[in-house]
């Protein structure tokens, strides 16, 4: 086997159980790392034992609200763990809305959901271990046909009005740019980059979900043709701006990683989200 010159070269991949994980996995093992993809369930019930020249990737927490119980048990879990170093994917949730700012990285997170405490929690249970790193992503339009991506493109498939907020404002993150940035991190961790620290990523522009529901719908209409029937609807205004948009200077500065554009290779996932949405159920 060809030696990558990592060290370590080998990474433990705690999954999402979603499209997260097969393009990490992919990713990962296309630049030379060993990877070993793992669920938190199979984490949590000792089924699992790191090494300490291992870099853990935990993906728990991206799982959905629906499974934050066990990716908070699995950052538990992780704490009794050797590792080299380890790299926890977290969320935009962790702070309130109505920034009308860039959110920096030494802001104090401040949730104002349930779903933001959850992210918070699972951040704190790793906070106090060393060589543990963070990363902040913005809000993940395409990890499962039930995000914004999916949501969009099965009411256009099955022809019904789709209600969008055309109030708050983030910088979304797609799968594909999100395993580009996972991946160009842990290169850097297994070549002597700093293993701690908190970090952001979204993409460089910001949208709402009903500016992005616009671009979604012009992919599939040069797919489909102009007759192409779709309609976005505006949610009633209810006073409350959720917009949250990430500064992402830190990871540019330590790991020289760029941010792109969320149109960046959007028509592709299009094309995908597409296929996957029409095919037939076994």
């Amino acid at each position: 086997m060809h030696h990558t010159g990592y060290q370590p070269d080998t990474v433990a991949l705690i999954g999402a159980g979603n499209a997260i994980d097969g393009a990490l996995q992919k990713g990962l093992q296309r630049v030379g790392f060993r990877v070993q993809l793992l669920t938190a369930e199979q984490l949590t019930s000792g089924q699992f034992a790191a090494r300490a020249d291992t870099i853990v990737i935990n993906a728990a927490s991206c799982g959905g609200s629906a499974h934050m119980d066990t990716a908070r048990a699995a950052c538990e879990a992780l704490c009794a763990q050797p590792f080299t170093a380890l790299l926890h994917l977290s969320s935009y949730g962790v702070f309130g809305g109505a920034r009308r700012k860039k959110i920096d990285e030494d802001e104090l997170p401040s949730p104002g959901s349930a779903g933001g405490r959850d992210w918070l929690a699972c951040e704190q249970v790793l906070a106090a271990q060393e060589n543990v790193s963070i990363l902040r992503l913005g809000w993940q339009i395409d990890r499962s046909d039930r995000a914004l991506l999916g949501r969009i493109i099965r009411g256009l498939l099955e022809g019904k009005p789709v209600a969008l907020d055309d109030v708050s404002r983030g910088n979304p993150v797609t799968v594909a740019d999100l395993a580009r940035v996972v991946v160009a991190i842990t290169q850097q961790l297994a070549s002597g980059a700093p293993r701690s620290g908190i970090y952001h990523y979204g993409s460089a522009d910001t949208c709402s979900a009903m500016e992005f529901g616009r671009e979604v719908v012009d992919r599939v209409r040069s797919l489909y043709g102009e007759d192409f029937a779709a309609e976005l609807v505006a949610l009633e205004p209810s006073g409350d701006d959720r917009s949250s948009v990430l500064g992402c200077g830190k990871l540019r500065d330590v790991f020289g990683i760029q941010q792109r554009s969320w149109r960046q290779g959007l028509t592709r996932q299009v094309e995908l989200w597409l296929e996957r949405l029409q095919k037939p159920e076994s």
